[in-house]
């Protein structure tokens, strides 16, 4: 999201069509990004949960908001990026 979202729009701007590997190598380093961040997280919010004496419902509700969904955002956002930046228009006769 963050460093397919910046390349994908300046080529845009610049109107350049990437390969197949250039596009999706920006969507790759935002995953393993947000991947690793949300590693570094995951303790800490099972503790919380943990702390907090959540009940099992509550647990899973916590950790997905906190980090399935994050995680889920930035693939969605990354891919319709690396699509954008691929997009060529038919021309219409």
């Amino acid at each position: 999201m963050f460093i397919s979202r910046t390349i994908a729009r300046k080529r845009i701007k610049a109107g350049v069509r990437p390969s197949f590997k250039a596009a999706w190598l920006p969507v790759a380093a935002d995953i393993i990004i947000i991947a690793l961040i949300l590693a570094i997280l995951f303790l800490p919010a099972v503790t919380l949960t943990i702390v907090m004496q959540l009940t099992l419902f509550w647990r899973i509700l916590a950790l997905m908001v906190l980090i399935y969904a994050p995680l889920q955002i930035v693939i969605i956002v990354s891919t319709i990026w690396a699509v954008r930046s691929r997009w060529e228009e038919k021309e219409s006769t």
